[in-house]
């Protein structure tokens, strides 16, 4: 588990490295944890982003701020103008958030004093600025209820090198570890696989593919609760999202496959995705089923 200082670290190198868009990016992402419905706003042609980087129609607005250095004036100007066209553009929004990357030095007085001038001239409006320290805040706050999201945005850079889109992988086991279905599977409660009838081939790709008996036994509950709760799950994720994460699991197993026998190469494929969780029960199990309904319905291992 992080510690703390672990995760000071983390979160200050995020600030320290990001600029321009690869800052905004992460703070939007941030942001929707915070508020899963709320949309990043793409630039559309000559018109760009319409002064918002990111939008809860009705609620807030953001307008991310992060120049290799921070001039106080360039700011307020930046400040002034975006909010203005903001308005100008007729965006639906009771809260709007200037966030600045100050790299936690400090927002400048003179930009403190424009946004209270600013609130003051737009009473309808609740104007913040955000700086890296109040980020700071929220990245803890919601690391409390959200700790799964928290740890993929502050190691993003390194899990989707070599896992593809990780977050997408992160959703669904985290959305999997919440079903009453996985927090009721206990990894002993396995069955006798040779008397259940499994989905076509799952039988046969144990026998082929999997050697070891105890191994055999527990994965092959995972298989059995895979049926129980995958078919009904899938739905509420997106079918092509889904398949797009049994694609990246496949390609993972695929690659360690080629060097050692299936129930080691299972065994790294789900280690190298569960190390980048942190430690709880329901993730480990809701990983592993999704790892073993994927072995079942496609063409993971060997099938004769």
């Amino acid at each position: 588990m992080a510690t703390l200082f672990d995760m000071d670290n983390k979160i200050k190198l995020a600030f320290y490295e990001k600029e321009g868009s690869h800052f905004e990016d992460f703070i939007v992402s941030l942001y929707k944890i915070k508020y899963p419905n709320l949309k990043a706003v793409k630039p559309q042609g000559a018109k760009g982003d319409g002064a918002n980087d990111g939008y809860l129609s009705g609620e807030l607005l953001l307008q991310v701020y992060a120049p290799e250095k921070i001039d106080a004036q360039k700011a307020i100007k930046k400040l002034e103008h975006d909010l203005q066209r903001a308005k100008d553009e007729d965006w639906k929004f009771k809260k709007y958030h200037f966030i600045i990357n100050d790299k936690f030095k400090g927002a400048l007085t003179d930009i403190h004093k424009k946004i209270d001038e600013l609130q003051g001239e737009n009473a309808n409006i609740e104007i913040k600025l955000i700086d890296t320290e109040t980020l700071k805040t929220m990245i803890y706050d919601l690391q409390a209820s959200d700790s799964l999201k928290i740890h993929v945005l502050l190691e993003m850079d390194k899990d989707i090198s070599e896992f593809g889109d990780f977050e997408l992988i992160a959703t669904i086991i985290d959305f999997l570890a919440n079903e009453k279905a996985i927090k009721q599977t206990q990894v002993t409660d396995y069955m006798n696989f040779s008397e259940t009838d499994f989905l076509p081939d799952g039988i046969t790709k144990l026998k082929i593919n999997i050697e070891d008996e105890v191994f055999s036994k527990i994965f092959g509950t995972y298989i059995i609760k895979s049926q129980e709760v995958i078919e009904e799950f899938i739905p509420k994720i997106g079918l092509d999202e889904f398949e797009f994460v049994g694609d990246l699991i496949k390609k993972s197993y695929d690659k360690y496959a080629k060097k050692i026998v299936a129930e080691k190469a299972l065994l790294q494929l789900h280690s190298e995705l569960y190390k980048k969780m942190n430690d709880d029960g329901n993730l480990n199990v809701a990983l592993w089923i999704v790892i073993a309904y994927f072995f079942d319905i496609c063409d993971i291992g060997e099938i004769k």
